[in-house]
């Protein structure tokens, strides 16, 4: 997969993600509350049926929710005593398994979720909700990392190389353009290369 097929592939789970926060953010609907009356009282349940759960503080603010996000997933939500959701637990709209953690300015900043060919993905984001730092998998399957700068540029991608001689680790300019590169020869030696903003440029190999 490429430099760009892998950055689009980012933006939208970004945005997926965006709008999970926002469906579980307004989905909030008290159908049980559960409290001390009088003298404390212990009740054990074996089996709680409900559609969904909140579980409140003493001043009523609701501190976790339980329940389904109109897609038919169940999903997973947390709040800050500062009134703030700071973390969701659900499903993509291809039924994987997400989870977003967020700042307490409501500003999603860590994030686990499964990407469209079934790999596992951490995705790192800056205050300002963008991605600093990618970590799955590739298409065959080969470990993956990927950096951003803050304006959301590839500065460094590492993997393992399309013909399988090993790691490889490019290293991006400003303008999103690869300078360097660090990769294995069919004989498994080190090559360092070096270019311009052209692409011209040459590869160094270590002696045999």
């Amino acid at each position: 997969m490429g430099i760009e097929e892998r950055l689009a592939a980012l933006e939208r789970q970004i945005r997926q993600l965006r709008v999970l926060a926002a469906v579980l953010g307004t989905g909030l609907v008290a159908l049980l509350s559960l409290g001390a009356t009088g003298q404390a009282a212990v009740q054990d349940f074996q089996v709680v049926r409900t559609r969904d759960l909140l579980v409140v503080d003493g001043q009523g603010r609701v501190m976790c929710s339980v329940g389904e996000d109109g897609e038919g997933n169940g999903r997973l939500a947390l709040n800050s005593r500062g009134d703030k959701q700071v973390f969701i637990a659900g499903a993509d709209e291809r039924g994987n398994g997400q989870m977003v953690i967020s700042s307490s300015v409501d500003q999603g900043v860590f994030s686990a979720v499964v990407d469209a060919d079934g790999n596992g993905r951490l995705l790192i984001g800056s205050r300002k909700q963008r991605p600093l730092i990618s970590a799955g998998a590739d298409r065959q399957g080969h470990g993956q990392f990927l950096l951003f700068s803050g304006s959301e540029q590839p500065v460094l991608s590492a993997g393992v190389d399309a013909a399988g001689h090993g790691g490889i680790v490019d290293l991006y300019n400003t303008a999103g353009q690869g300078v360097v590169q660090l990769s294995c020869d069919v004989q498994g030696s080190g090559m360092v290369g070096a270019y311009d903003t052209k692409g011209a440029g040459r590869a160094l190999k270590a002696k045999p």
